[in-house]
């Protein structure tokens, strides 16, 4: 993991007492709820009137998807409605809950991030019913608060949960085609890391930490030499299983946005091979869509498709239509891009 300042000494910052700068900007974007945030929230207001009123809404939201499910606490749901494939009762999903932790962490109230990544570890939630970074997003929220208590209660249940995704083939909630893919793979590697990072900073575990740091180190090596398509100069997916229309490992026939989300967990070397990936991104003939970043090109002989359906309504599809989750890896992936790789940030 990259050697990052511990953010935690910024915390104290946010108890000055700031009420009467703060008051009418709260009041503002929250009206009869501000005294919710005032507490909780680092306050925030640049030139920008946009920028501001972005910032509050993602807090608003925030606010909004908190759950109490009694016994655990607190979840962040991903939907305001009830949807079929959440886990019941809880109405949980695992797939968002490493962007829901690390928004969280800058909330000065634990109990949020706590009791989530407690229930998302226990025996009640479905912690491999999507693939995810839940460790990493733990990790993250200690070198916030620099308080590793709930990284150390979760560590023996986060390696459960590895060994399950590598002993499983990283079998998830989805059905269909299997391949070799580079979201999977960086979210194994940012995961090792991070369970290595606690171990090591917990102490007396030296074996965990030699594991899970070999382990991501072979994992990158792998995504680097096989996932790397040189022709398309794009992190792409190879085939897992021969059908009547493709061959094991032979490499999927054009771009997705996913190929992207190795930058998300920092896992490519700043290099300029690898960073000419990032035009396809800008590229309004390939992943630069009129209406947000498309997730596949539309030179792919199936793009915009529609095939799935539940009941008579049309469901999600990633063939071409503008997905916000994948927008969000995306934007983490260029916000490390600009601050952790110079190279590639200049091509």
């Amino acid at each position: 993991m990259k050697n990052i300042i511990r953010l935690s000494a910024l915390l104290p910052l946010f108890d000055l007492p700031v009420y009467a700068q703060t008051t009418d900007i709260l009041e503002q974007h929250f009206a009869n709820d501000a005294d919710w945030y005032r507490d909780r929230i680092p306050i925030f207001e640049c030139s920008d009137k946009s920028i501001t009123d972005v910032y509050y809404y993602r807090w608003k939201i925030f606010r909004t998807h908190q759950r109490n499910i009694s016994s655990y606490g607190y979840i962040t749901t991903e939907f305001f409605d009830n949807v079929s494939w959440q886990t019941q009762p809880w109405a949980s999903l695992n797939d968002a809950a490493h962007f829901h932790l690390n928004e969280g962490r800058w909330c000065r109230d634990p109990r949020y991030k706590q009791d989530y990544a407690t229930f998302m570890y226990s025996k009640d939630s479905n912690a491999r019913q999507y693939t995810e970074s839940l460790a990493a997003a733990v990790w993250n929220n200690y070198l916030v608060d620099g308080n590793p208590e709930l990284a150390f209660s979760l560590l023996q249940n986060m390696q459960d949960n590895y060994e399950g995704i590598d002993a499983s083939g990283a079998k998830d909630g989805f059905t269909g085609g299997e391949s070799f893919r580079p979201t999977i793979n960086s979210y194994q590697i940012a995961n090792a890391r991070a369970i290595a990072s606690i171990a090591k900073l917990k102490g007396g575990q030296q074996a965990v930490v030699d594991k899970y740091n070999d382990r991501a180190d072979a994992l990158k090596k792998r995504v680097q030499d096989d996932l790397w398509n040189s022709t398309l100069n794009h992190f792409i997916d190879r085939y897992y299983k021969s059908t009547d229309f493709v061959k094991y490992w032979e490499p999927i026939r054009g771009r997705e946005l996913a190929g992207i989300v190795p930058w998300t967990h920092d896992v490519p070397d700043d290099n300029e091979d690898y960073a000419k990936a990032w035009e396809h991104v800008f590229d309004s003939k390939r992943l630069a869509g009129a209406y947000g970043l498309r997730t596949v090109e539309p030179s792919y002989e199936h793009y915009m498709r529609v095939w799935r359906y539940e009941g008579d309504h049309v469901e999600c599809h990633w063939n071409g239509p503008s997905w916000p989750y994948q927008t969000t890896q995306v934007l983490t992936a260029l916000g490390n891009v600009l601050d952790y790789y110079p190279m590639s940030a200049k091509a």
